[in-house]
Order: structure tokens, then sequence, then C-alpha cells
């Protein structure tokens, strides 16, 4: 089976350091949205990517622009659901391309997240004239920081470099904090 792509656009970021350095979280796979491929339509469930979940969730890499030529940016250390999709939270590589993956995110130079993937059970229907994949269960591989986003609805939630929960310093992450707890 081939590696496949889909990115996600984010926007209205935090950031915050803590012990552990700098992170980046946010939506990777928005649950039931539709995404026109040129070929066909595809919808991720919300099952999807739990078997990956399970078996590596915290070994799933963060990469540039899907470059698998180069170490990872970041790497998974948490997974949860919201209603509206999969969310994952990265550690940053304390590098220079880390701190660089950071700043870009910061400043709204890098607007999405993509989930690269092997697509291992589908189902396929058809809807005026056009074939419609719902993908059912997926190998994740690796989940990339890009440019460009193909889920327009899907949000990075916070690049962090200080407390979340410091309700004076990070209001716009309250506003999310919501989807940040398992839905």
């Amino acid at each position: 089976m081939n590696l496949e792509t889909r990115t996600v656009e984010f926007s209205d970021l935090e950031t915050r350091a803590d012990a552990d350095g700098h992170h980046i979280t946010g939506l990777v796979a928005p649950f039931m949205s539709s995404f026109d491929t040129g070929s066909y339509i595809e919808t991720f469930t919300s099952s999807t990517f739990d078997k990956s979940i399970s078996e590596r969730g915290d070994r799933i890499p963060l990469l540039e622009q899907h470059n698998n030529n180069n170490h990872p940016i970041g790497m998974s250390v948490e997974w949860n659901k919201s209603a509206e999709g999969l969310i994952a939270d990265f550690k940053l590589a304390p590098t220079p391309r880390g701190e660089e993956a950071r700043a870009l995110a910061a400043e709204g130079m890098v607007t999405g997240l993509s989930v690269g993937f092997v697509p291992i059970r589908n189902k396929t229907t058809s809807s005026g004239g056009r074939t419609h994949i719902s993908r059912l269960e997926a190998r994740l591989d690796h989940v990339g920081l890009v440019t460009q986003a193909a889920f327009s609805e899907a949000k990075v939630l916070s690049v962090r470099s200080y407390d979340p929960d410091d309700q004076e310093l990070v209001p716009r992450l309250a506003k999310w904090r919501h989807l940040l707890v398992n839905g």
C-alpha cells in the first residue's frame, strides 16, 4: 500500500514552554469532514487511527512538509479525541529546526498539519456521480507540519511556550481547552 497524506489548516495560536520544552498541539484529522482529492471524496471516522495510536502513539513523528529524509522536528506525546476530530500534542525537538518550526507556527507562517497514512480498511460509496471513500482504518505513519492545508476547518490549538492554564496569559487557549479533553 502507498503512503498518503492529508493536510489540515490551523489558526488561533498560543505558545508555551514548560519543563519539558516547546510543544505544538493541533487537530490533525477532522472527523467526518470531506476532502476532495480530485479523484474522490474522502472522510476520516473517529476510529480511523485508533490502532496506530494504541500501538505506537508515543512514537509518531512530526516532520517538516512530510520530509522523511530528515530527522523529525518533534514527537507525539499525547492524543485526544474531540467532537471535531483527533487532537495531537507534539514535543518539539530542542534543535534549531525544532525552534524554527515553533517560530514559524507562532508567527502564522506555517498554516497546517497533515497526516501521512497507509489505508487499511475503507468503505466506498457513490454520491452524485462521485466516489466517496470513508477511511475506517489506516496506519498513521507521521504528521507533517506544512504550509498548505486540505481541511480548512481544523486548527492547531497552540504552540506552547508558557503555562496553558494561566487565564491571564493565554485567554485564547482557554476558549479551546474543551477540545483538549477526550471527546
